[in-house]
Order: C-alpha cells, then structure tokens, then sequence
C-alpha cells in the first residue's frame, strides 16, 4: 500500500484528451484512447498500440476494469457498472453477445488493426447510442483515407510472449487515389494454457483466433462521401479456467453502409446516415476437458442477430450555438440452448434464451451553447421505446415454466443532462454536470432462463416484470494544464432507484450441477456508487515523462451492504525516458485490497492487494522513403509476482513473468 500512495503521489497519467468541435473551441465530452493513425516518424505509440490487444487498452484507461474469466475476451465495465447498466458499440452500431455466460463481450469481436480510436462516456450523455445508466464505449472503426500522399501504405507486424507461447501477425494495407480509397486490415493470434507466478499452470486457458477487415470510402463530391465496412472475426478452442465449459467457436459478422455530408461553410454543418448488420454464432463446449471434471455433458449453442441505423445531423444555429439531433432504430433477436446428455436416459433440451426479440428507437437532442469565451453548456435529452417479445411457441413455453402473463411489453426510457465547462485561463478549467437515466432491463434479465452466475454460484431467471433501473448521476472536476505538468482529477456519484440484482427463491431447484441455487433478477429501492479518477502527466525534463492513473469507487445497496463488481482503489504508474529513436519505460501496477463485499447476498469474496512492476524498450529504425521498423521488447511481472484482481472470477491467477518481443513495419 505504501508502493501504491508513494508512486501514485509522485507521478500520473493525463489521458483525458479534449476533442476538436469543428467550429469554436476544445470540448470535454470524451476520453479517447488512439488506437491507430497515419504513421510518423517518431511517433512510437501508434504502432505499439497496434500490436496491443484490445484487453489491454481498455484497462488501462481511466474508469474502466476488466471482468476476467479467462486470457481472452476480458468484460469491459465502466465506473463498477456493467452489462446492460452500459452501452458497448462499434461505430455507434448496437451489437450484442450470444454466450448466456458473457463469454463474448462485445469487445471481443475487434481488434485494435480495425480500429481509429476508443471512446469513452463515463455518464450517459447526448451522443450516446441507446438508454444507460452507466456510459458507453465506442469502438471507433478506421477509415480509408481518399487523396492521402501515398497511394500505396501500410503496417505489417508481428509478436511473440514466451509465457502461453503466444504469437501473433498483422497487417493493414491502404490504397489511396483522388475519388477513392480502400484499407484492409488482419490479425492472428494463438495461445497455450498460460502459467501464473512459480510456473503455474492454468489449464484451459488456451485460444485461437483471426480476424479480418475491410473499409471502402468513395468521394461523390467534395461534401459526400459514402463507407463500405465489413468485419469477421472468428475465434476457435478458447478456454475459460474460470467457468465449467469452454468455448469451441465464436463468430462474428459485422456490416455497414455509410453515407457522411460535411459543409463546414454552412449552418447544416454534417449529416451521417448509417445502415447495418451483424450476426454472432456462438457455443459453449466441454468436450476437451477431462471427463471427470464433466459430471454431464452440454452443447450450449447461441446465437445474436442485429440489424437497424441512424442518422445524426449537426446545426450551427448561430456563432453560440451548435445543435446535435440523432434518430435511431434497431432489432435484436436472441437465441440460446442447452441439450443434456446423461449417461443413462433421454437427452435433455430446454432454450435459455427462448427466443427473444427487442425492437429500440430512439431520438437524441443536444446544445451547446458557447456563453462567452470562457464558460461553456451543454444540455440535451434523449427519448427511447422498447418492445420486447417472444418469437415462437417452444420459447412461450419456456417462459410459462415461471411467468403466467403476457409475453410481449412495451418501455419507455431516457435520460436529460447538462453539462457545464468553465476555463478561469487556459491552464486552469473545472467541469461538472448532471443527468437522470433510465434504462430498461436486457433480454437476459427479462426473459432468461436458467442462466449460470459463477460469481454466485446460482442459476438466474428472468423477470418480465421487473421494472426500469433509474439513476441520478453528478459530476465534477478539474484539469490543470501547464508546460511541465497536466493534472485532471474527476469525482462522481450516482444514486439508484430500482437497482436490479438477483434475489434467491428458495422454492426453486437448479439446474446446473453444484449450483447453490436459484435467482431472479428483481429490483431493489436504491443503491449509492461514488468515486473519481485522478491522472497526470509530467514531464521533469525533456527526455523523461511520468504518467500515473488512478481510479476508485465505492458502492452500497439498500441494505447498507456493498454493491458486487466494485473495484477497490488501483493505481498504474510508469516513468519513460526518450532519447533520439529509442525508448525506455518501467511501469508500476497496483492495487488496493477489497474487502468491502457482500458475500451472503452477491457470493463475493475479499480480494488481497498486489504490486507488479514491467520494463519495456522500444527502438524506431528510419528507414529510405518513409518506411520505417519499429522493434519493442517487454518483460511483464518482472518479479514473477502471484496476483489477482477483484473482478477476476474465482480469483485464479494471472500470468507471472513473460518476455514479450515485438517488431512492426511500416510502409
């Protein structure tokens, strides 16, 4: 702890960027993390970025933690909040995991050679893409770039870490011409079980994947421009040490049309209009575990079907005033099955998603209103209806087994907010706002069926009737800027009603085997979330750069109890020095303990703290005519320290020391 305090006073970290309105001045709406950009010399994390996983950029960022169930397809959550309490999208297009068992993220069908940037909403606000309560992460796709000064670029890559004997290729290739442009980008990555601290073996932590993009962009005239996107992803013989199956293939199609109008010259500043589809295939497999370890064999297959759109329209109304108006619509359809084998008898089926469907639209209205070159507001709401239902007659059946009424509702749900940003210089600007959110409750907690909690340890049903989670969220800040430091420190806290969790009905049987009962997702009155985040930045002297970023929250239910899935106080630190075309960083993890749970009501466990330590060296070869080798040697845990996180299921531990080698080049 005294590690923790020390570093995390002595440096930090100022990832909060502020995004360019394309008229008057800086906005606050935002954290991005950039993922991937036109290459320049120099620039190191571009192409570092690339080779990282997706895994590793969310949690390293400011109010997000990882859910962890395997070495693979880690579950974002944002600020303690998670699953249906936020929004995850790609390219503001909904899309929705088919495993009953969150196995699939949505975070886990890209990687980080399809994408341009992450953004993050920590509160729900006016650009967000359906009704939350606790944010939303959009996972910004790259674009082709028409008329770029090379009409042939690109990055070809590749990695190596010798714990997993884990290895991975890419590569990204754009060809650009004065009226069109495509880019197409891939990844394979493949994994042995991992070993943690002491060489360790955690079996069933294995996976293998590939995944493939396309984006086609075509200049109509100088304000038109029209996108073509297509995505595949597939992953194969993906273990979870954490849950009693693991996963045999995961599949994800992911398409979209896009028509963009920009005219910075006139009031109707931009248009977007999208169209897309997306399709998910997913199944849960034990059949390479040892038969000992499988009391019964299951196919649990699943399936996530989800096609609609938006549009989105920017106005200048007058030099103060810029209006933001979005309309969206889209479908879901979800299916999931469970077939039992027994070892003697008939076999035995039941849905466990029984078939739903959700059919969203919404409309989204926000001003910002530049007051005067200091003070600036933001204001706006969003309105949205949901109509759910049951799509056929083995699904209403399902849902007669713990519901007598009528299948098929319509929700009403929205948010309203205000944001206010205030610069006393340009060093020196505070922020802070407010919202009320509702959100409706997901397919899963309305219509599921026996769905598996292993954090629990209890088999879960839906509840049609639950009712609408509520919250009213306030924030504040602060952001100093000046030549040698940059620090942002953020406080929040919201306050629920209708908070919805599981509650234990003791007349029910489970179904899985070792289960230690069954719940149903009910409301309860209220529950309490605050916590902040604090990062900087600070650079001592020119070739030095010290980064800190540090996150804490602390929730309680109705009970006085603590809410499930809060993460204690973590602290990531690093000290870089630069000089000429190398560059060295030794990087500080870590946390404190969690002992603030609820284990009777939630089936949480107390989580001890830990404190790692990484070294890494990059090196930036320049070559002849804009090509450049950029190398990168890690070694991760140097101490080869055994560790946990508190959201990391079951607590089995994560990898010990690992030497990562990676080069990449540039064209």
């Amino acid at each position: 702890m005294k590690k923790i305090v020390f570093i995390g006073a002595l440096c930090a970290l100022s990832s909060y960027g502020f995004s360019q309105d394309d008229t008057l001045r800086s906005t606050q709406n935002f954290k991005e993390v950039q993922i991937q950009g036109e290459f320049k010399v120099g620039d190191i994390d571009s192409s570092s970025n690339l080779q990282n996983s997706i895994d590793h950029l969310l949690s390293t960022t400011p109010g997000i933690t990882m859910i962890k169930r395997g070495n693979y397809a880690l579950e974002p959550t944002i600020r303690g909040l998670n699953a249906g309490q936020i929004n995850v999208t790609i390219d503001g297009m909904q899309m929705f995991g088919a495993c009953t068992d969150r196995m699939d993220p949505i975070s886990s069908y890209v990687e980080p050679t399809n994408l341009e940037k992450i953004k993050l909403n920590t509160t729900p606000n006016g650009d967000q893409s359906g009704s939350s309560i606790g944010g939303e992460i959009d996972f910004s796709l790259m674009k082709a770039k028409i008329g770029a000064s090379k009409k042939i670029s690109g990055k070809v890559g590749a990695g190596y870490q010798t714990n997993a004997n884990n290895i991975q290729t890419l590569g990204t290739v754009q060809y650009s011409a004065k009226k069109w442009a495509l880019l197409v980008n891939g990844i394979y990555r493949k994994a042995d079980n991992y070993y943690a601290a002491n060489r360790k073996e955690i079996r069933f932590s294995q996976f293998e994947k590939w995944n493939a993009g396309a984006n086609l962009a075509v200049a109509l005239n100088k304000n038109n421009k029209i996108y073509l996107d297509y995505i595949q992803d597939e992953g194969y013989d993906i273990g979870y040490p954490a849950l009693t199956m693991d996963v045999g293939f995961a599949k994800a199609y992911i398409s979209a049309f896009t028509h963009k109008y920009e005219n910075k010259l006139n009031k109707f500043r931009s248009l977007e209009t999208k169209l897309f589809f997306n399709y998910v295939n997913h199944t849960m497999d034990d059949t390479k575990r040892p038969e000992e370890l499988v009391p019964m064999h299951m196919d649990m297959p699943g399936t996530s079907r989800t096609f609609g759109g938006f549009s989105k329209a920017k106005f200048l109304l007058s030099p103060k005033h810029i209006l933001n108006v979005k309309l969206n619509a889209y479908q879901n359809d979800l299916h999931a099955e469970m077939t039992m084998y027994p070892d003697f008898g008939s076999e035995m089926f039941m849905l466990t998603i029984p078939d739903g469907v959700r059919r969203t639209a919404g409309i989204n209205v926000s001003d910002t209103w530049f007051v005067n070159s200091k003070l600036k507001l933001t204001y706006g709401a969003r309105a949205e209806v949901n109509a759910s239902d049951i799509t056929t007659e083995i699904g209403e059946q399902t849902l007669t087994s713990f519901y007598n009424g009528d299948a098929a509702q319509v929700r009403y749900s929205g948010n309203v907010f205000a944001q206010a940003d205030y610069s006393f210089t340009r060093k020196v600007a505070v922020f802070g706002g407010v919202n009320y959110a509702q959100r409706p409750p997901s397919l899963q907690e309305t219509y599921g069926f026996y769905l598996f909690n292993r954090v629990d340890n209890h088999d879960y049903i839906g509840n049609p009737d639950i009712m609408n989670e509520t919250s009213i969220n306030t924030n504040i800040g602060i952001e100093l800027k000046y030549s040698k430091v940059a620090v942002t420190l953020k406080g929040f806290a919201n306050y629920f009603s209708n908070y919805i969790i599981g509650m234990v009905l003791p007349s029910y049987s489970n179904m899985t085997i070792g289960a230690d009962g069954v719940k149903q997702y009910t409301n309860i009155d209220n529950a309490l979330l605050t916590g902040g985040e604090l990062t900087l930045n600070w650079k001592p002297v020119d070739n030095i750069t010290v980064n800190s970023v540090n996150s804490y929250s602390f929730g309680t239910d109705d009970q006085g109890g603590y809410l499930p899935y809060i993460p204690p106080f973590k602290s990531i630190n690093s000290i870089q020095y630069n000089y000429k075309m190398w560059s060295v960083k030794v990087e500080h993890i870590g946390a404190m303990a969690q002992n603030n749970v609820s284990t009777e009501r939630y089936g949480e466990g107390t989580t001890p703290a830990f404190n790692i330590m990484n070294f890494s060296v990059h090196k930036h070869f320049k070559l002849k005519k804009d090509k450049a080798i950029h190398a990168q040697f890690d070694i991760q845990n140097i101490f080869d320290t055994p560790y946990y996180e508190h959201l990391d299921v079951l607590k089995i531990q994560r990898q010990g020391i690992n030497f990562v080698f990676k080069t990449t080049f540039v064209f």
